[in-house]
């Protein structure tokens, strides 16, 4: 991925990543909630020798910074620490009492740090006192030559006695910076992580990269198939249009006689785009036949309004003629075959040999006949009905089509020799769509015939 693809990622899961971001900070102050209160006490000693002579100060200095690097060990002893435990009473043991103190001396100072943590601040000033308190005396126990002699280094007691007012631990500001960062390294990698797991065709060039065929059209979602208003000037129409442009290029004579819309599931627009590819094309003059070739789950007829009746189920069955079954339907003059009655063996009837005949009663009689199948990858149906017609749209749909499931519909296609035209995105965002461009059109010879026929962009 380059950097154009994660700000790509990052665009499209922006709430995944937001939702990480909030659940960092709401994580980092639940827990500066519950973390219990430290406060941190302190108390500094100033060692210095006891030789008065100034001669002598400089080369006891030094000592004395060597000494110091010795006593802030003995600082966290039991031999000091159990005069602190004894002096205030506490219910603890030394080694208890070290982990919760520290001692340092500064660089090339004489003096001594000693910071006590504690959840009362001014137990933890008291452990500060005393501990330098009981420091100074053990000092000046073991540094005496001889008993009843001064001791050659002296430690006195010149900072603390304050108890700490704010406590050192937690931290807030701290830990919602640490939990805002780590929500944000989460969602990111999260979303970098989901994209590159997600096979789902999302736009035109995830389509047309999963399948390696040219991508004819990007269709936004409709309010439903057929629908009249202002949605035919929409950019939905245009790319409808567009679409139905590009069909007349895509053979040598033209529009092709017939159109397979098929799709590798059901809910992928492939109904709607059968109609409105049928409804595109039979605006511009042309006489255009729509054929549902669903025979599973036939549902054109309540869609377009034409109420119950006969269709391709009862023509392939002899029970009822051709010309009976045929309606007409929109101002456009579209003329629709219905599937009827839901047949109990569709397989059987598209196998039979009178639906070639079907196919080409209806040929003669119109410019284009376009058929909508059901999914490939459901059931055998369409696969059946691939290699009868001249070619077939392969439709996706933006956020639910998955790149392996188009790849397999595609193979099947494949498998049975049928000519694909190429792929359609439905359900795409309006943007998308605004940005998809139609692919160049091919270069035709110039003893090629052209339609005559230039779609409107009109759409009911």
């Amino acid at each position: 991925m380059d950097l154009h693809d994660y700000i790509d990622t990052l665009r499209r899961r922006w709430r995944f990543v937001t939702v990480c971001v909030l659940l960092g900070l709401a994580a980092a102050a639940a827990a500066t909630a519950l973390m219990p209160r430290t406060y941190t006490a302190t108390a500094q000693l100033f060692v210095a020798t006891s030789d008065e002579d100034s001669g002598n100060a400089y080369q006891g200095g030094l000592f004395t910074q060597q000494r110091v690097k010795s006593y802030t060990r003995i600082i966290t002893s039991p031999a000091v620490l159990d005069g602190v435990i004894s002096e205030l009473g506490l219910n603890t043991t030394p080694g208890q009492l070290a982990d919760k103190m520290n001692a340092q001396a500064p660089l090339d100072t004489t003096l001594i740090d000693i910071r006590v943590s504690d959840g009362s601040p001014q137990r933890a000033q008291d452990i500060a006192d005393q501990t330098a308190l009981q420091f100074t005396k053990y000092i000046a126990a073991i540094e005496a030559p001889a008993p009843g002699t001064p001791p050659l280094i002296k430690a006195s007691v010149v900072g603390g006695s304050e108890p700490p007012s704010t406590p050192t631990s937690p931290r807030p500001a701290l830990n919602l910076a640490i939990g805002l960062l780590a929500g944000a390294v989460v969602g990111v990698a999260g979303a970098v992580l989901r994209q590159s797991l997600d096979t789902t065709v999302r736009s035109v060039d995830d389509l047309g990269a999963s399948l390696g065929v040219t991508v004819l059209g990007a269709v936004s979602p409709p309010g439903r198939p057929g629908a009249t208003g202002r949605a035919g000037t929409t950019q939905r129409a245009e790319a409808l249009t567009q679409l139905s442009t590009r069909l007349r290029f895509s053979t040598d004579n033209g529009i092709p006689a017939s159109v397979l819309v098929a799709s590798a599931l059901p809910e992928e627009g492939r109904t709607r785009t059968a109609v409105d590819l049928a409804t595109t094309v039979a605006r511009t003059g042309r006489r255009v036949i729509l054929v549902e070739a669903d025979l599973r789950r036939p549902c054109l007829g309540a869609v377009l309004g034409l109420g119950d009746g006969p269709g391709l189920t009862d023509v392939l069955a002899r029970d009822t003629p051709l010309y009976q079954a045929l309606r007409t339907w929109d101002e456009g003059g579209l003329r629709v075959l219905p599937a009827g009655p839901a047949a109990a063996d569709p397989s059987t009837l598209l196998s039979s040999p009178d639906l070639p005949r079907v196919l080409r009663a209806l040929s003669s009689d119109a410019d284009l006949i376009v058929l909508d199948s059901p999914p490939l990858l459901t059931f055998a149906d369409a696969a059946l009905l691939a290699p009868l017609t001249d070619s077939v749209l392969l439709v996706a749909r933006a956020g639910k089509t998955r790149s392996g499931d188009a790849q397999r519909a595609l193979d099947s296609l494949t498998a049975v020799r049928a000519r694909v035209l190429g792929a359609v995105l439905t359900g795409a965002r309006a943007k998308g769509a605004a940005d998809w461009q139609p692919p160049a059109e091919p270069k035709r010879p110039a003893s090629s015939p052209v339609p005559d026929w230039v779609p409107t962009g009109r759409h009911p």
